[in-house]
């Protein structure tokens, strides 16, 4: 086959006759695409090597990245399970307190014994951070997500208890603030409640209302609780008087007064002037008659002076 055959021949030095080598013409070709070949092979094998090595290191970096992130939630969600157990414990103390009070105001608990809701927490080995880590973190946040709706429904049933408490504290210290138990004025008492022979002479006897206080005309009179001022008027007997509205079906009357400080409509504090001693209507000296009256019934008004002093 003329033309597709190459002789090389090769002169191997000295004497050597030179030798003759027929090849193909095909073959070089062959070869050098066979080299081109494993150059690019070569080649895209260590492309590929390298991207590879490329992406492990990022995954590493990615992972290693991961990893430092899940700590430092898992530490988050820790702390704040902890935050969590701190307000329970919180709410816990509330309840107790709110048992006291109502104890003391005779007040059934909103809670009967046993519907108390629990307290809980982490177990112990959650208690430091490396622990924390070992603990399924779906697990702790649904156990969170339990606590906080316990927490809520608890926290909406003290709400309820502590407006009712206020209500109850709130009556207690106005009706303590609308008892008079407070003496008017400073003086001898010259008349008690209940029978007595008439001061005007005879052998009759009457029923006193109140307590007569001896005192010099216009000594200060004080309003011995919160009240308001329903009436100022004129008896023939009681003379000039002035009447407390103190609540509660409580009244308080003050008689035989020489002027008023206060007027019909107008709310007083204990302690407040409200009037002097005098001697109008039917008196045999200067003195103050006074009477407390509970649901229209007159009442010994020692019962609520010496209740203070019990």
């Amino acid at each position: 086959m003329v033309g597709k055959k190459i002789t090389l021949l090769v002169f191997p030095g000295g004497n050597k006759n030179p030798k003759r080598y027929t090849l193909h013409r095909w073959l070089p070709w062959t070869i050098g695409f066979l080299v081109i070949g494993a150059i690019a092979s070569l080649s895209t094998f260590s492309y590929v090597t390298y991207q590879k090595l490329q992406a492990s290191q990022c995954n590493a970096s990615d992972i290693k990245a991961l990893r430092q992130k899940t700590v430092k939630q898992n530490l988050q969600i820790q702390a704040f399970a902890d935050k969590i157990q701190i307000v329970e414990k919180e709410m816990t103390r509330l309840r107790q307190f709110d048992s006291k009070l109502r104890a003391m105001t005779g007040k059934t608990p909103l809670l009967q014994e046993g519907q108390e809701f629990g307290v809980g927490g982490s177990d112990r080995e959650a208690e430091t951070p490396q622990a924390s880590l070992k603990t399924n973190t779906q697990d702790l946040v649904r156990q969170m997500h339990r606590d906080l709706d316990r927490l809520l429904a608890e926290s909406s049933i003290q709400e309820q208890s502590q407006q009712e408490m206020g209500k109850v504290l709130e009556d207690t210290k106005s009706i303590m603030a609308s008892t008079p138990d407070s003496w008017p004025l400073k003086g001898p008492l010259t008349s008690y409640f209940g029978y007595r022979s008439s001061p005007f002479g005879g052998r009759s006897s009457e029923f006193h209302r109140g307590l007569d206080i001896s005192a010099p005309s216009g000594t200060t009179i004080l309003a011995p609780a919160d009240g308001i001022v329903v009436e100022l008027d004129w008896d023939t007997g009681y003379g000039q008087i002035l009447v407390v509205n103190h609540g509660y079906g409580v009244v308080s009357r003050y008689a035989h007064l020489s002027q008023a400080y206060v007027q019909a409509g107008q709310r007083v504090k204990r302690g407040e002037k409200i009037a002097a001693v005098g001697a109008t209507g039917r008196v045999t000296g200067p003195h103050l008659h006074y009477e407390i009256i509970v649901n229209g019934i007159p009442v010994n008004p020692m019962r609520f002076l010496e209740a203070k002093n019990e």
